[in-house]
This record gives structure tokens, C-alpha cells and sequence, in this order.
């Protein structure tokens, strides 16, 4: 009984304390700020710094997530990405260029031997010389036929002289010639080729194919020998082989259709070519563009939140270094600026990818390449811990914890009301010294 009088009696004493100490601790406070002006409310330190942690460790993964997304397209084992996105083209692109009308790029290989390209027929006058004066005008007709059946005119008449008198030059007068049958509108176009100080007219069918042609009749001039047909029309001729099998054909143009008109191709000059699934190009350009920017994004990120902890200057060290060699780099287009970021050159990466494109493409996409490099960098910067990521915060948070008086009077309250006194006491003790 005793135990618990004595137990009952402090408990008595310590709420009796408790509440002089409050009184004493109220009317301190009171005549403390009768003789001071109101001050703005505190900041709630704890609050601020879990909302600015939050935000950053949120942008962090956001970031990093970012960064290994843009480098798993690029990666040669993703099946779904950009390294493995197929299209057609041509081992020879002088000879033959094609493209993918519909399908997947999975189309056979195709072997094309080129004979002959289709042309357009061509006249050309005898060359003379494009500064003397004319000595005599021009007046022929041009009768253009099309393979249809079709017919169509064009008139020329250019007078040696001026309208002012003076006489032209022989480049004036065929240069007059060329747009009198141009402004006709008619089956061929027309212009005026210089060479070695020799002028000529040029008279070019519309339209390529047998069947397709022109007659030039009348007084010529200065335009003799354009009447002569220098380049008969012709047709295309070409020979695909597909699975052993060889089969021959014939075209009026150069745009020719293949694999049962899934691809398209045009037609440069005679010769070989294999037609074939290859990557995407376009796809590897615009995917190496995205992951320079996502780099530049993490890179930007990092740097501007140094202040975090030592654990964010760690990753930002880690990120700008062994993405790849210089002369990797470069064939990729890219380029390693002062501050760490990254420059990319589309035009020199397409260009590479036509000359080397197994080459660039494992610089970029291959087990070593500059996206496996990237994809790691983001996940290493994931798997690492988020307390030591805000480490700086979290000990700045500490020192504000005990100098901001309400944060400090929390610590005491929440661990009961003897600690709670004891606050009390020794903030009434600091008023009456103060």
C-alpha cells in the first residue's frame, strides 16, 4: 500500500509541477512579446523536408527510368525495338533503292540484275557559240505522241534581233527557244546545256518508255541538229531471281514493283543488286536523337541536385564516363560536350549507317554497345539506395530539428508529460536569465 501511496503521491506531485510550470511558462511568454514585435510562423522544418525529398526521389526514378527506356530501343535484345525493326533495302543503292510499301520487312531476299533503264527520248542540237550574235531566227514545230495514242504541239519562233534592235546572242535565242517550248505545255521539256563555251538545245521527252516520242520539223537555225534523235525512248529491263528462280521483265518506267507489289523500287542505272530485310535506319536515328536527349535530361538532373548527398555526385560521375570510346561515339554521331552532356549529328550517323551499317549498328546496339552502356548506367542509379541518395537532407533536417524551438518542443511532448515538464522548466529558466 505504501508502494502505491508513493507512486500515487509523485504522480500528484508531477501533474502539480506540471501545471505551475505551465502557468509560470505562459506568463514568461506573455511579457516576452509585450516588449517584442509578431514574427512570421515558423516553418514546419519535418513537413519541408520530406516534401522536398519525396519530389526529388520521384524525379530521380522518373529520370533514370526514362534514361534506361530511351536505351532498351536501341538494344540488340530487344526484339520489339529499333535495332530489330526491319525494312527493305538495296545492297547498291546506285543501282536500286527500295522501300517497303506494306508487311513487316520480312520479306524473301531478291536478287535484281538490271539490263537496261527505262529513257526518255532525247534531241540535241550542234553546239555554237553562246556569245556570237544570231544571224538568223528560229521557226520549227515539235509533235510529241504518247504510247496511249495521245498528240500534243509545241511552236517555236525567235527572231535574231531584239525588240529594240540589237541583236541577240546565240545562248539568248536558244534560251528563248526553251521557254517558248516549256510555256507550250506539250509532251517535252526543253533547256540549254553550256559546255566549253558551246551552246546547244536540249529537248527531253516527258515521259520514258517505247512509244513515247517526239518529231522536230521546220527552219532550225541556229538549232540545227536538234531535229536528229540523239536517245531513242525505251523501256526498262531488269531480271529478278527469287529462290533459285529467275523470271524477266520489262517496264516503261523505273519505278517497278516487287514481291507481288509489297516493295517499291526505282531503278538507277544497269548493274546488280540484292534487295533484302535490313534494319530500320530511320528507326536507329530517331532512337539514338530520344536516348541523347533522356541522357542529357539524367546528366542536367543530376547536376542540379549535387547538394542532395555525396550518393547524387557519385551517380552523376558514374553516368558521364565509359558510355563508350570516342571514335564509337562519333560513328554514332555523337559528341561529348564540356559539362558532360551529349551532341548529336543525325545527318553523320545516317550517313555512317549507309556506309558501315553493321558496323554502326553494333556500336550501338551490341552486347558492348553505347545502349547496353546507357540501359546500365540507369539501372545501377535505380538499385541505389534512396536514404543515401538524400543523405545531406536528412542531416540538415537533423540540425533544424534542434534549433527550431516548436520541432524541439515536439520532441519532448510526444514522449510524455514528465519530459514535457522538464521543457518546460528549463524554457522558463532561459526567460528569466535572458
Amino acid at each position: 500500500m505504501a508502494v502505491g501511496r508513493v507512486g500515487s503521491s509523485m504522480s500528484s506531485y508531477m501533474n502539480y509541477t506540471s501545471a505551475i510550470n505551465q502557468l509560470r511558462l505562459q506568463q514568461a511568454l506573455q511579457n516576452y512579446h509585450s516588449n517584442r514585435q509578431a514574427v512570421s510562423p515558423v516553418q514546419r522544418v519535418n513537413r519541408s523536408y520530406k516534401d522536398s525529398s519525396l519530389n526529388f526521389l520521384k524525379d530521380y526514378n522518373s529520370t533514370m527510368t526514362d534514361l534506361m527506356q530511351s536505351a532498351n530501343t536501341l538494344r540488340d535484345s530487344n526484339a520489339s525495338g529499333a535495332a530489330n525493326a526491319l525494312t527493305v533495302g538495296s545492297s547498291d543503292s546506285s543501282v536500286v533503292t527500295a522501300e517497303e510499301r506494306f508487311g513487316s520487312g520480312s520479306s524473301a531476299e531478291l536478287a535484281l540484275n538490271v539490263v537496261q533503264t527505262a529513257k526518255a527520248q532525247t534531241n540535241q542540237s550542234n553546239g555554237v557559240d553562246a556569245l556570237a550574235k544570231g544571224t538568223s531566227g528560229m521557226d520549227f514545230t515539235i509533235r510529241s505522241q504518247s504510247a496511249s495514242g495521245g498528240v500534243s504541239y509545241a511552236s517555236v519562233r525567235v527572231d535574231a534581233r531584239k525588240a529594240d534592235g540589237g541583236l541577240r546572242t546565240n545562248q539568248e535565242m536558244l534560251e528563248e527557244a526553251a521557254s517558248q517550248i516549256n510555256r507550250a505545255k506539250s509532251g517535252v521539256e526543253a533547256g540549254v546545256v553550256v559546255k566549253d563555251g558551246k551552246a546547244s538545245l536540249q529537248i527531253t521527252g516527258k515521259v520514258t518508255g517505247e512509244g513515247n516520242n517526239f518529231q522536230v520539223s521546220g527552219s532550225m537555225g541556229i538549232a540545227e541538229g536538234a531535229q536528229v534523235t540523239a536517245q531513242a525512248a525505251q523501256n526498262a529491263r531488269y531480271t529478278v531471281t527469287q529462290n533459285g528462280s529467275s523470271r524477266n521483265y520489262v517496264s516503261s518506267t523505273n519505278e517497278i514493283s516487287l514481291d507481288m507489289g509489297r516493295i517499291k523500287a526505282s531503278l538507277k542505272k544497269e548493274g546488280k543488286a540484292v534487295i533484302s530485310p535490313q534494319a530500320d535506319p530511320n528507326k536507329i536515328v530517331s532512337g539514338v536523337e530520344e536516348l541523347v536527349k533522356s541522357y542529357n535530361k539524367a546528366v542536367d538532373f543530376l547536376g542540379r541536385n549535387t547538394d542532395k548527398g555525396p550518393e547524387v555526385t557519385n551517380q552523376l560521375r558514374n553516368l558521364v564516363r565509359g558510355l563508350g570510346s570516342r571514335q564509337s561515339l562519333e560513328k554514332a554521331g555523337i559528341t561529348t560536350n564540356k559539362d558532360g552532356t551529349l551532341s548529336f549529328d543525325k545527318e553523320k550517323l545516317t550517313a555512317n549507317l549507309e556506309k558501315e551499317p553493321e558496323l554502326v549498328r553494333d556500336i550501338i546496339s551490341g552486347r558492348n554497345g553505347i545502349a547496353q552502356a546507357a540501359f546500365d548506367k540507369g539501372s545501377a542509379g535505380l538499385r541505389t539506395n534512396s536514404a543515401r541518395l538524400v543523405q545531406d537532407n536528412m542531416r540538415q533536417t537533423e540540425r533544424n530539428l534542434l534549433t527550431d524551438s516548436y520541432n524541439f518542443m515536439n520532441t519532448f511532448s510526444k514522449s510524455g508529460a514528465y519530459n514535457m515538464s522538464n521543457y518546460m522548466a528549463l524554457g522558463l529558466m532561459m526567460d528569466y536569465m535572458a
